[in-house]
Formats: C-alpha cells, sequence, structure tokens
C-alpha cells in the first residue's frame, strides 16, 4: 500500500524535481522502482493526482511520505492524512494539521492507539467494528478518509495515468533539519521516525 497524502488547496512542489515529470500507470511506476534497485539510487518513486479540492500521493518506491520533515511541511496551514504500510505489512496511519502531529497509530492496535481526544482512532475503530472480515485491511481507513475529505481514492483512479517522477531523496528542502541517524536497536525497532532504512 503506498503512503497517501490527502491535501486541500493547490499542489505545491515540496522540493526541486530531479528528473522530468510525466503521465505514468503503476506499470511505468513499477519499472522506474525497478531502476532505483538495479541502479543503487537514493531516489523515490511519487505518482501525483487530485480529487476535488485534495491533492494526493502515492509513494510506490520510498519511504519520505512517512517522515516528520516532509509531513510538517506538508501540513502547514492545511491538513495531511498519511497511510503507510511497510515491507512487512505493518500498517500506520497519520493525521497533522498545522505542521503537528496530531494522531499516529496501527489501526486495530490497541497498545498504539493516542491519547484522548483521538477522533481518527474512534473513526477507523467504528469502521472495523462494522466491517464483515477479521482483517479488513486498508478498508477502514479509507472509508474515514473518504468520509472525511469527501474524497474517494479509487482503484481505478490509483491505477489510471498520474503525474509520475523519480525524485533524488535529497532530504534538504522537506523541512526541518533532519536530527542524526539513529542505529536500530534491533528488528521492527526504531528510536526515530526519520531513521533511514537500514543498509543492505
Amino acid at each position: 500500500m503506498p503512503d497517501v497524502h490527502p491535501r486541500p488547496g493547490p499542489v505545491r512542489a515540496a522540493h526541486p524535481v530531479r528528473r522530468q515529470a510525466r503521465g505514468g500507470t503503476t506499470a511505468e511506476a513499477y519499472r522506474l522502482g525497478q531502476r532505483i534497485g538495479d541502479e543503487g539510487l537514493a531516489a523515490t518513486v511519487l505518482r501525483i493526482g487530485a480529487i476535488g479540492d485534495w491533492a494526493f500521493c502515492l509513494e510506490e518506491w520510498g519511504w519520505l511520505g512517512s517522515t516528520t520533515a516532509l509531513l510538517t511541511r506538508l501540513s502547514q496551514g492545511t491538513e495531511t492524512l498519511s497511510l503507510q504500510q511497510d515491507a512487512r505489512g505493518q500498517q500506520r496511519f497519520q493525521f497533522w494539521r498545522d505542521g503537528h502531529l496530531k494522531e499516529r497509530f496501527r489501526p486495530g492496535m490497541v497498545g498504539t492507539r493516542p491519547e484522548p481526544p483521538h477522533p481518527w482512532w474512534d473513526a477507523v475503530e467504528l469502521r472495523r467494528s462494522e466491517a464483515a472480515e477479521e482483517f479488513p485491511g486498508w478498508d477502514p481507513v479509507l472509508r474515514a478518509v473518504s468520509e472525511h475529505t469527501g474524497a474517494t481514492l479509487s482503484n481505478e483512479t490509483v491505477n489510471s495515468p498520474l503525474l509520475t517522477v523519480l525524485l533524488q531523496e535529497d532530504i534538504q528542502g522537506y523541512g526541518p533539519p533532519q536530527p542524526e541517524p539513529v542505529r536500530s536497536l534491533g528488528y521492527g525497532l526504531r528510536l526515530t521516525q526519520t531513521d533511514p532504512p537500514p543498509a543492505t
């Protein structure tokens, strides 16, 4: 599941684009992503679109969309919602407003429930309780986001040609200066949200 960042108002670039952007399908985005691995690029693949007054970005290769620096900048004067699923299938939802994190949790995991008030946790859990499946995936979160924004990100939209770019991951320009990277203490444990992915 790619990161999704609905955002009201006009779309403004948060970083100079280092590659030419063009319309691209999911297959083309996948080919660009393969280049990242094959050529060892420090880069991410972004696909960008709009639904009504909300802009969205799907990051199918990369991790910048979940960093504090980028979400701080994207949410200035507006709201930003981030949905992330990592390679292990663990899901995380974040809600930011005016440069500040308001809620962050893993859907269905009570141990990650934010301190009250937590309207997004409540909204997602309500829709999880209404789901027929024991493990409904992203559906409860997407339903809550759709009801909040009035914008539905459908499979048809995701799979249609969207503005696509291979962007170098120069973190400068995404927000406040980054802290020094903190090493992982073990599998699945990261001390800061902005740690780069572990070296392979």
